[in-house]
């Protein structure tokens, strides 16, 4: 099952995120991943949360122009080739990656997650898995 993106655009200017970033504390959602790029006029945030319906009403409550994108994040192992086997199995199987990003989750153990969009993410997901690349299904 894939994960629910939030892609949020913020003016390009400075304080923007810091006070995205607060309005999001203030109100207890958790950023498991945050990606930021920038254009000339806005930021991209991209951002997988704890609170997935909570944040999304939080941020039409402040009216930020935003959208939700689905995303594949695959655990990944200590092995430095693992990046490379998946794009490899998604190739041969004809399934291209948009965009990728990593980050480090939080637990005990920490583990590095990929995160994917894919052209086809339930197809992706189905290859993956049948390749014994684990997917995450939520950070709960």
């Amino acid at each position: 099952m894939p994960l629910a993106q939030i892609s949020v655009f913020l003016p390009n200017t400075p304080g923007q995120l810091a006070n995205f970033f607060e309005y999001l504390m203030d109100n207890n959602i958790y950023i498991r991943s945050v990606t930021v790029a920038e254009t000339e006029e806005y930021g991209l945030i991209l951002l997988l949360v704890d609170q997935f319906d909570k944040c999304i009403t939080l941020i039409e409550d402040r009216e930020y122009l935003h959208s939700v994108t689905e995303v594949v994040a695959v655990k990944l192992t200590d092995n430095i080739s693992q990046l490379y086997e998946i794009a490899k199995t998604l190739g041969n199987n004809n399934i291209n990656i948009e965009y990728l990003y990593t980050f480090a989750e939080k637990s005990s153990n920490a583990n590095t997650i990929a995160v994917l969009r894919l052209d086809d993410n339930e197809n992706g997901i189905k290859v993956l898995s049948q390749n014994g690349f684990t997917i995450l299904e939520s950070f709960k």
